[in-house]
């Protein structure tokens, strides 16, 4: 029987996908992340989180989540303006990686998928411990799984509109590692991309050590996912995490570089990873964001190893903050920069597996 791809507009084939974005967002309420925000920013001024230009680069921090403006988008001529730049540079096809809990009106996004004529892929599952409403924390493996079957089976959010992805989170730590109710949405999401063929798309914290990364992948496999389903999301914001910020500012001999040892050592797993937060404009103090530049040189060389089957890319867009609209480069950033540059790199051969063709296979069921 041949594989299908679930949009929020019903199923496609494979061949129809086209150039695609594996990690993006449209409608979002992340407002429910405020309170994890205020952990790492406390006592901010309420004039500092409001949404003019002034205030645009210290809301680059991180501290966007806490701002009214910004932890909710809601504005549907924004958003088609900004997925238009995308389809002007080629693209075709994005996923909505916004979980239970966190995502927009599903009939709105059907709606912009519409007016856009874009392939919009919806998703299930659940996010953070820090970012999940009332009625979705403290629940077990079995109430996860069902839940997300029941959306697979008969449509997200009690409408028809099928998901065609599973979305889980690691980010939470305690001193016996990741909280085991996040492991909970991966089992949950894991066992059940293995009796669907659904791809599970695996949130990570930048601050989680890459040796959890790679024991949650092989969790989600051991739970029933086929390594090549399981996408390990946000790969390429910790390139330069292995040295801290303190150790680089207090010896004077220690430098910093690219490493992709953890994303080598997933992929040898046989999984996929994203490069998926192309023109993030975040700046923080306590760890080292990854530049553009960085994100280049790690696929560069990680397509010189031969790993350009299991690579996708994307911007993570999800608010106005990463909008052309406001100064930023928007969610075709990834299309604008990266397919110049590999030509360029003389890597003109891989544009087709990252941008089309693995996009599609993990996609398809």
């Amino acid at each position: 029987m041949s594989k299908k791809i679930t949009t929020v507009c019903g199923d496609i084939e494979p061949k129809d996908l086209g150039v695609t974005s594996l990690h993006e967002h449209t409608y979002l309420d992340m407002s429910i992340s405020r309170e994890f925000m205020k952990r790492y920013f406390p006592d901010i001024p309420k004039e500092k989180l409001a949404f003019r230009p002034e205030n645009y680069t210290f809301l680059k921090s991180g501290t966007y989540l806490m701002s009214n403006d910004l932890a909710e988008v809601d504005d549907e001529e924004f958003l088609i303006k900004e997925y238009t730049y995308f389809k002007e540079a080629g693209g075709k096809s994005v996923c909505d990686c916004s979980p239970c809990g966190s995502g927009g009106d599903i009939n709105r996004i059907v709606s912009l998928s519409k007016k856009l004529d874009l392939n919009i892929i919806c998703a299930t599952g659940i996010y953070t411990l820090t970012s999940r409403p009332p009625e979705l924390l403290g629940k077990d493996d079995a109430f996860y799984y069902n839940y997300f079957k029941n959306e697979v089976n008969n449509g997200r959010d009690g409408t028809d509109i099928r998901p065609g992805m599973l979305k889980c989170a690691i980010a939470t730590m305690d001193a016996n590692g990741i909280m085991d109710g996040e492991l909970a949405g991966v089992r949950a999401c894991g066992k059940l991309s293995g009796e669907t063929g659904l791809s599970v798309h695996i949130h990570t914290d930048p601050n989680i050590p890459g040796e959890l990364v790679v024991e949650t992948a092989k969790l989600a496999i051991s739970s029933g996912a086929e390594p090549d389903k399981v996408h390990i999301c946000h790969m390429d914001n910790r390139l330069c995490a292995d040295v801290p910020v303190a150790s680089y500012l207090t010896d004077k001999n220690l430098a910093r570089n690219v490493s992709v040892e953890t994303q080598k050592q997933l992929l040898d797993l046989g999984v996929t990873i994203g490069f998926d937060t192309f023109g993030m404009p975040l700046t923080n103090d306590n760890y080292f964001v990854t530049e553009d530049i960085d994100r280049l040189k790690a696929l560069l060389i990680l397509l010189d190893e031969g790993y350009e089957n299991q690579i996708t890319v994307g911007c993570d867009f999800s608010n106005k903050l990463l909008g052309r609209s406001y100064g930023s480069h928007g969610v075709a950033r990834s299309l604008e920069y990266l397919i110049p540059m590999l030509k360029k790199y003389n890597k003109e051969s891989a544009i087709q597996k990252i941008f089309v063709e693995n996009p599609a296979r993990i996609l398809a069921y």
